[in-house]
């Protein structure tokens, strides 16, 4: 991570100058803990409240919705724990690994779906921060707010890898402490209704309804989960990372969504940003609003490698360049920021839309690329030949191609959204099980592939990945 001062001596030595490329051993740095820093930080913030108000909005009691927020998170945080484990070993982006499946130019779909989602997800936060300002002031106008907020996103951006992974581990602290005042000032200020402590068994459609709005809350992160592992030695324990970013994952974001849950059943007419103001004052608006800043930075660094992988299928970027960084992130950050000044006044209000639709694309990859990783290769891939369309993967996988196909196929019956209601979803009393189904069709069609035809594995290329990741650095490259 760190810049070779005999390359660039003018560029301070925590200034990130990789990007896309293999993380050489030399530039790895980190443990396991870290990331359960990381990933806590990453989930106590004022989205994760506005997605606990939801699971009250759409008819659940409280009691219902701390289930349901329980069981869509450990269902999201264990496949996003999987797909970073990927990090360490591979030592490059998520989506850079779904080459792996898909091939060289079969892979190019993710990345502009990947970047969208990016855009999308800081286009909401953007909103989410502005108008929790907008409840402590009105001084400012929503797109003036929006504007603001993005600057020290873009700052932090800048130095990259490890200064996100810095600003994280201080949002685990000082918003993780805000939050449990918060909740506190929230039991003193009032009990709430008997109904909403009471336990009635929810409809099947309303429970999977809140179960799959949270578990794709986690899995948006899957695509881009390893960009933020990558840098740790490739000998890190497996175990222990799994854990690591579960654990963070979990408890942040349930106990998070549970104080969104409670306000929004104790203040139901006042809305997540009015009950958070009625209740604990502004300084709790503050805080909230400021909680996003790393959220939207680590969208738009996650976002600038899908820029870069998608040229990269045409033209090889050098591997070590601030500038080749830096001009995609600012410009997915200024994407976001238009969306958010363009859309803020429905944007937050179709947050429930957005996740859904995000589940229909994200389900089959993520069945094909935990698959592949953990069932079909065991972690050996010939990681040269992700940046080369005749490598070992080819330009296209057609098995990854008709296996992501095949699950994409799966969802259509038993989708239940507002714009859409499969055929299969009214006999389940509108109960949405794509996500589902889509998971295990896109999973075991793949496997079958690979069985019907086993020489999708490169055994003599995929064998030089332990040479590859054990190469000593060049000399002038500086410790992270």
């Amino acid at each position: 991570m760190a810049v070779s001062a005999a390359r660039n001596p003018q560029l301070p030595r925590y200034v990130e100058n990789r990007h896309i490329d293999h993380i050489p051993a030399g530039a790895r740095h980190g443990k396991p803990w870290h990331q359960f820093a990381f990933w806590f930080g990453s989930n106590v913030n004022v989205f994760n409240v506005v997605v606990g108000a939801v699971t009250v909005s759409i008819g659940l009691t409280f009691s219902q919705s701390l289930i349901v927020i329980a069981v869509g998170t450990l269902i999201g945080a264990l496949l996003i724990a999987l797909h970073a484990t990927q990090g360490p070993r591979l030592g490059v982006p998520q989506t850079i690994q779904s080459r792996g499946q898909f091939g060289f130019y079969g892979s190019a779909f993710m990345f502009p779906a990947v970047l969208l989602i990016n855009v999308g997800y800081i286009a909401t936060e953007l909103v989410i921060q502005a108008q929790a300002m907008a409840g402590v002031t009105s001084v400012l106008t929503v797109p003036q707010w929006i504007v603001i907020f993005a600057v020290p996103s873009v700052v932090i951006g800048i130095f990259g890898y490890r200064w996100i992974h810095r600003l994280m581990q201080a949002s685990a602290v000082v918003i993780g402490v805000a939050l449990v005042i918060m909740f506190v000032q929230g039991l003193r200020y009032g009990a709430l209704p008997a109904r909403e402590t009471a336990w009635a068994r929810p409809t099947s459609a309303l429970f999977l309804a809140g179960v799959a709005l949270l578990v794709i809350n986690m899995l948006a992160w899957g695509p881009f989960v390893s960009d933020y592992t990558r840098y740790l030695p490739a000998t890190t324990s497996g175990r222990r990372l799994f854990w690591g970013i579960f654990a963070g994952n979990v408890l942040a974001t349930f106990f998070t969504c549970a104080v969104g849950a409670y306000l929004a059943a104790l203040l139901p007419a006042l809305g997540p940003f009015g009950a958070v103001g009625k209740v604990s004052g502004s300084w709790a608006l503050v805080i909230l609003a400021v909680s996003l800043t790393g959220a939207n930075t680590f969208n738009a660094y996650s976002g600038t490698f899908q820029i870069l992988a998608f040229g990269g299928m045409w033209r090889r970027f050098k591997a070590e360049s601030v500038t080749v960084r830096l001009v995609p992130f600012v410009c997915v950050m200024a994407a976001g920021v238009v969306t958010a000044c363009l859309g803020y006044r429905s944007l937050v209000t179709n947050l429930t839309n957005f996740l859904e639709v995000l589940l229909v694309i994200l389900i089959p990859w993520s069945a094909l690329n935990l698959a592949d990783y953990f069932l079909v290769r065991r972690g050996r891939y010939h990681v040269a030949s992700f940046f080369t369309a005749d490598g070992a993967y080819g330009r296209f996988a057609w098995r990854g191609l008709l296996a992501y196909t095949v699950g994409l196929a799966a969802e259509w019956p038993f989708m239940s959204q507002p714009e859409y209601t499969g055929p299969l979803a009214g006999t389940l009393g509108g109960a949405d099980i794509s996500w589902l189904a889509g998971w295990f069709a896109a999973a075991m069609a793949y496997l079958l592939l690979v069985a019907l035809a086993p020489g999708i594995v490169r055994h003599d290329l995929a064998d030089n990945y332990d040479r590859l990741v054990a190469r000593p650095d060049p000399p002038a490259v500086a410790p992270a």
